[in-house]
């Protein structure tokens, strides 16, 4: 973290910028098609309501992005894809329709384009697309993926917020034992709820 954080980025944003790589491969979770016999309200009627999240009205104010999500019981998992109508509720557009579920998605280029995270090999990444939904397109390599992401006002650089090592392992300040398992406790945070601190998130800017 000592080093200069656009020089890190830097070479890690840029990587697949030209790229299109597949988004993760599966079975894409929707619409359920279950009809209830009865007006009693079950699991199975929650679990076909699709819920609507993150609305973002285009610069030009005329339309609204936003997601909608649906559950698996079965795997155990949601998914979200993104969906675009006109301000007034007129002309709602699917855009999306993949196993991984697009997040977070942003009008970029006045409105011209939209990004989003979605995973590329299982990593969550930041992706572009036209706002039709053609063009998509992967602009991120981060080892590790990313958490969330902010363009600046003029477009030319964004921040990228990625999970960073948080402290020294026993295999670190002990090199000639890699088997070591013990935890080098040394404040008072070294443990948050359920989880143990490894990594802390931390932002990142670079050339877009």
């Amino acid at each position: 973290m000592k080093q200069p954080i656009i020089a890190m980025m830097a070479s890690a944003l840029l990587a697949s910028c030209g790229q299109n790589p597949s988004a993760d491969s599966g079975n894409v979770i929707d619409k359920s098609d279950f009809k209830p016999v009865d007006r009693t309200y079950t699991s199975e009627v929650l679990e076909a309501f699709g819920r609507v999240s993150a609305p973002c009205v285009s610069p030009d104010g005329t339309k609204v992005l936003y997601g909608v999500s649906y559950e698996s019981v079965e795997e155990n998992k949601s998914n979200l894809d993104l969906y675009v109508m006109n301000t007034d509720g007129s002309e709602a557009q699917r855009l999306t329709a993949t196993p991984g579920s697009e997040n977070g998605a942003v009008w970029i280029d006045g409105g011209e384009r939209i990004a989003f995270i979605s995973p590329v090999d299982g990593q969550p990444q930041l992706w572009v697309m036209n706002a039709d939904g053609s063009g998509r397109k992967a602009v991120s390599s981060v080892e590790g993926g990313i958490g969330g992401f902010l363009f600046a006002p003029d477009g030319k650089h964004v921040v990228l917020i990625a999970n960073v090592k948080y402290a020294r392992t026993a295999k670190d300040t002990y090199p000639d034992l890699p088997m070591a398992t013990g935890r080098i406790i040394d404040d008072l945070m070294y443990k948050h709820w359920d989880e143990w601190v490894t990594e802390v998130p931390h932002p990142f800017i670079g050339k877009f």
